[in-house]
């Protein structure tokens, strides 16, 4: 992905003819209708693949499960972002001509990174991979609400890279804490983990409502901006895409009936015990900043329609 956006890059650079990478003077640069509509591809879908688009997802969710609790963490809450921002920066602020010629057909890959990603993870067995097949399912939406190129759209997909950056922190770091004493992510081979982790369970439940988008979650007003975006853009859609709400329920649901509910498994009984005291600060910190963005969004959304307001105005009004 990085070799194909260097190469859109440098596309740019020479046709600029200003000799420079500044990105505030190639915003200037006036490039050709047509020039833009031939690299634009190459600059969205090379930052894209670091943000987890279809098809070029897969290395994601297998990224996720190789690495550490606390590499897991960053790459959903942080170097996914940076795809979808680079993305964003770069191909529809540079090359605006060329994002409202190909945004039509790629909002149509974004409606598999939703569905398709919330019905693989619904099927895994490895409570990583389920956490990570939500991630690509969750970052289709941010794709999506790029793709609509209206303002709706891009304030929910911006609300929705934080609000998932720090929903998947979460999901990541219940699954460590679970991993590091249980030795297996089978859910399965799990059950009961309320009683002897009273905090991490509830930590998770907010986790899972705010991936299903309930009011009052940071989920919401990330997610609803967006379907609103999409109804204007194309409602066919949105109303595909919702079906990844109900999906995305099922699986949270299923994890916490059969991870967290019932009783601790006979080979588990007796090795395991209550998460320290500053894993517990960890959770309810980022619980605490998911219910705050839920209930009082304006805190991040005055800051992130600034920013939509400039990139609708190189796109001469979305």
């Amino acid at each position: 992905g990085s070799v194909v956006a260097l190469v859109g890059a440098l596309a740019m650079y020479f046709a600029s003819g200003l000799g420079t990478f500044d990105m505030l003077a190639l915003e200037g640069a006036g490039f050709s209708a047509d020039f833009q509509t031939l690299w634009f591809p190459f600059v969205f879908f090379g930052f894209a693949v670091l943000g987890g688009i279809f098809p070029f997802h897969n290395w994601s969710p297998d990224g996720h499960v190789a690495a550490p609790t606390a590499v897991s963490m960053f790459h959903a809450g942080v170097l996914m972002k940076l795809g979808a921002f680079a993305a964003l920066r770069v191909g529809i602020m540079l090359l605006p001509e060329g994002a409202k010629f190909w945004m039509p057909w790629i909002i149509l890959l974004t409606v598999v990174n939703v569905v398709y990603g919330a019905f693989i993870a619904m099927v895994q067995s490895d409570f990583k991979y389920v956490i990570g097949f939500s991630s690509v399912s969750h970052m289709g939406l941010v794709a999506m609400g790029f793709a609509t190129l209206n303002s709706d759209g891009m304030l929910g997909a911006g609300m929705q890279m934080f609000s998932h950056g720090v929903m998947t922190a979460l999901f990541f770091a219940v699954v460590g804490m679970i991993y590091d004493q249980a030795h297996t992510r089978e859910i399965p081979k799990l059950g009961g983990m309320r009683k002897v982790m009273p905090l991490v369970a509830p930590a998770f439940i907010i986790g899972g409502l705010v991936s299903m988008g309930m009011p009052g979650f940071s989920g919401f007003v990330a997610e609803f901006p967006i379907f609103m975006g999409v109804w204007q853009a194309q409602p066919w859609i949105a109303i595909v895409s919702a079906i990844s709400i109900v999906v995305t329920a099922a699986y949270i649901i299923r994890i916490i009936n059969r991870v967290f509910m019932g009783n601790v498994p006979a080979e588990l009984d007796g090795h395991l015990h209550d998460v320290t005291i500053l894993d517990k600060v960890a959770l309810v910190f980022l619980c605490i900043i998911m219910i705050v963005v839920g209930v009082y969004p304006a805190i991040m959304t005055n800051m992130v329609q600034s920013g939509v307001d400039n990139i609708l105005r190189l796109l001469g009004g979305g």
